[in-house]
């Protein structure tokens, strides 16, 4: 399988946990829901090293709230 050369992560970040989506940057692409995360440093350096290995760039937004 091929990487994609964009991948485009949304991530929903609360308290205790991250919630993960992804869609890539192909026209079939849709949004794939990835799972929860913790919010400890280990925690998104595993979330990063699993879709580096998906995508050549992976582009991050997340969930901008009255506090982001």
């Amino acid at each position: 399988m091929s990487q994609a050369s964009t991948l485009f992560v949304g991530l929903d970040v609360h308290k205790d946990s991250i919630s993960v989506a992804q869609v890539s940057s192909e026209p079939t692409g849709s949004v794939v829901f990835v799972g929860r995360i913790g919010t400890r440093t280990a925690d998104i350096d595993k979330l990063l090293r699993r879709l580096q290995s998906r995508a050549v760039r992976p582009v991050f937004a997340y969930e901008a709230g009255p506090c982001g």
